[in-house]
This record gives C-alpha cells, structure tokens and sequence, in this order.
C-alpha cells in the first residue's frame, strides 16, 4: 500500500512510520516536509492510496494542499493529523474533502484503528466532534472558538497582520492562516473584516474596538 506522511517535523514523520508498520508489511511510504511536496507526491503517477497530512505546514498550510489535490484526484483518502482540536478546524478539513481527522495526542492503537476504518471507505473522527452542533456555537449562538483562536480574532481584529500576529504569540504563519480561516468560518463571514465586526457585534471583542487598523 502506497502512503504519503506529508508533515515537517521529522521526527513525527519517523515515528508515524513505525506505528504505520502495524497495518502491514507491503508498505510503501513516501514522506513529504512542505504542502508543495505533497501536492507533487500526490499528483504524481502511482498516486499514493492513502495521505496522512499535518496542518501546519510551510509554505502552503494542510487545508490548501488538501483543497488542491482533491481537485486533481478526489479518490485518495486523506486523513488530517493535527494538534489542533477544536471542531472549527475538524469541520473546515472535512467541508474541504478530508475522510478523517485525527488528533497528534491520539494513541497508536487509535490511529491505527481510525486508519483502518478509512482504508475499509469510512470515516474517523475524534471522540465527541459534533455534540456542540455543526456550527461549533453554544446554546447561546456564540461559537465556541479555543482560547488561541480568540487571541488570534483579537489582534487580526485590531488591523495585524499575519507576520505580526505569529510573532506576537509565537506561532507560524501557517498556523495564523489556518486560525483564521476557522474564525471565518465560525463566524459564517466571508473575509477577515466581516469576520471581526461579526464578533464585536456577539461580543467576543469589545465593542469599540478599532478595527481592522
């Protein structure tokens, strides 16, 4: 079976092989360390049959590269592997075409089960996606974003921009662009700007806020 690790951690990657080894022993796997060596990998001839993808990744974040090979090849199997784990984000990668998503903290057992399921043509996600409704909001509307994603809303929000917000929380600007398309999404907006005076207005920024500089 043809597998494709696209992460830029090599570390991760070669302990994913080892724990990948429990699925067989006619494995073929190939690695990639940016959303571009994926998108390649993917699109090449034999295609992989199955592609586990990071999020966070330089140059082109998971959800692009996910979004790209799906226009080329819809039939691989793409199974997100993420450190991220709030149901925005999970929902965005499946709306995007992901067959599963699965957490960086799960255990090998549970990934190798939840891999399994795909392989067969189901779908894993994490234990209790979904019990805060489709749209991630609370019984009072408000979505539920993580405590990341609102310090990223605050200072998009106040006009910075993606270079200033990682460096103002030490994160990459992949993983602000990934926030910030799952704060889009919550917030049912269409760009940053639609988005951040649709949270003014539910209150998760106070009100007189400068926005957006």
């Amino acid at each position: 079976m043809r597998i494709l690790i696209a992460d830029d951690h090599k570390l991760f990657r070669a302990g994913l092989v080892l724990v990948l080894k429990q699925l067989g022993d006619d494995l073929d796997i190939s690695e990639a360390g940016t959303g571009s060596e994926a998108i390649e990998i993917a699109t090449a001839d034999p295609c992989p049959e199955l592609i586990l993808m990071d999020l966070d990744l330089p140059g082109m974040n998971g959800l692009e590269a996910l979004s790209a090979i799906n226009e080329v090849n819809a039939d691989i199997p793409i199974v997100i592997l993420s450190a991220m784990e709030d149901q925005v984000t999970i929902s965005r990668a499946m709306e995007l075409g992901a067959r599963g998503y699965i957490p960086k903290s799960a255990s090998g057992d549970v990934m190798i089960n939840s891999l399994k399921l795909v392989i067969s043509g189901g779908v894993c996600m994490p234990p209790g996606f979904g019990e805060n409704g489709e749209k991630n909001k609370s019984q009072s509307g408000t979505p539920n974003l993580t405590r990341r994603q609102l310090e990223v809303l605050r200072l998009m929000a106040t006009g910075n921009s993606n270079k200033e917000i990682a460096s103002e929380l030490g994160i990459s600007e992949n993983t602000v662009r990934v926030h910030i398309s799952a704060i889009i999404t919550a917030l049912d907006a269409t760009n940053r700007t639609e988005a951040a005076y649709s949270a003014m207005r539910i209150g998760l920024i106070p009100r007189g806020t400068q926005l957006l500089g």
